[in-house]
């Protein structure tokens, strides 16, 4: 990645070898890294022994270091690196009825590590970075009924490579990098008032992290100055954060979703930019303990992932660390 210097949800890319994912990986058991009731264990091993990693239609174009959200059955995938080169206005759109993909109206402008997410109906675009030094501070609403993106009330703050979600309506955009500088704000949006205001802020600054909302908490894991193992919840009734048992294996530039009813940590890469993952962690906010789901079948990073029905999809993301190369394959867990 640059901008060590140096989203998402939403990010970056030895330099392992890219695979190409046409092969579905058989699931291995899920296993604990701590000891569970066999009751538990066994409900966890029926839920997810059979699921399996298989590839959908290549992307029209390789990208990493994306936006990625549902919106209704469609996929969308916002921002970006391509061929090496940050900051892109790339918006393209996957329909899972037909698995086809195709192009929507392009960003307003030039960005990667920008904040998505799918709320009332439309694609929103949040911070990023773009031609300007330390992040933007632009948010943007894409209609699909006009294929138009139109600007809303920008962050208080100019941030990029921040976790993204919706919760109880509104847009939660926490942690991330601004001006350089890892922080732990905890901005919301309501798209009823087009206002901003601030929630308590993460227990830990961070930015490239992973989130999602899981049984109405907002989940905060991994993620950067160094390779962070933390996992932090939010509960939206106290305004109060609770720290968690940790991710086994701390990284960043990972994707996050709510799988399942789960929390799902994917792939990722060390700080240092040496060493790309494969590894997929679930935790079950119902026994307060991580799993394991099938490895990715290639590691990737500067990834976002999205759940449509019971599939989850993570389209393209960089094969290998840092920025420089770029994936077009897309994988589907189910």
């Amino acid at each position: 990645m640059r901008r060590a210097l140096l989203v998402p949800l939403v990010l970056l890319l030895t330099a392992c070898s890219p695979s190409r994912a046409g092969t579905a990986t058989p699931a291995p058991t899920v296993t604990h890294h701590a000891t569970s009731p066999s009751a538990t264990a066994a409900t966890a091993a029926t839920t997810t022994a059979a699921l399996r990693w298989s590839a959908g239609q290549r992307l029209p174009r390789p990208v990493s270091e994306v936006g990625v959200t549902a919106l209704g059955t469609a996929i969308h995938v916002v921002g970006g690196y391509i061929n090496g080169h940050p900051n892109s206005t790339t918006h393209l759109v996957l329909d899972t009825r037909t698995g086809r993909w195709h192009t929507a109206a392009p960003l307003p402008r030039a960005l990667d590590h920008v904040g998505t997410v799918a709320l009332a109906g439309k694609v929103w675009a949040i911070g990023g970075y773009g031609a300007v030094s330390g992040g933007t501070s632009g948010v943007y609403a894409w209609d699909p009924a006009s294929d138009r993106w139109s600007a809303k009330a920008s962050l208080p703050n100019r941030r990029s490579a921040g976790v993204a979600v919706v919760l109880n309506g509104k847009i939660h955009y926490v942690g991330g990098k601004s001006a350089g500088v890892d922080v732990a704000e905890h901005d919301v949006y309501d798209p009823a008032t087009n206002r901003w205001t601030t929630a308590a802020p993460m227990p830990t600054a961070r930015d490239h992290a992973a989130g999602a909302v899981v049984g109405g908490r907002l989940y905060v894991a991994a993620g950067r100055p160094n390779d962070l193992n933390l996992l932090q919840s939010y509960e939206p009734s106290t305004d109060r954060w609770t720290t968690l048992p940790p991710l086994p294996l701390g990284r960043s530039a990972v994707a996050g979703a709510a799988f399942r009813g789960r929390f799902v940590v994917l792939g990722g890469e060390n700080s240092s930019e040496s060493s790309i993952d494969t590894e997929v962690d679930a935790y079950d906010p119902a026994t307060r303990r991580w799993g394991r789901l099938p490895d990715l079948p290639a590691p990737r990073q500067g990834i976002g992932a999205a759940v449509v029905g019971d599939a989850l999809y993570l389209p393209g993301g960089g094969p290998t660390a840092g920025g420089s190369l770029q994936s077009d394959a897309l994988l589907i867990l189910r």
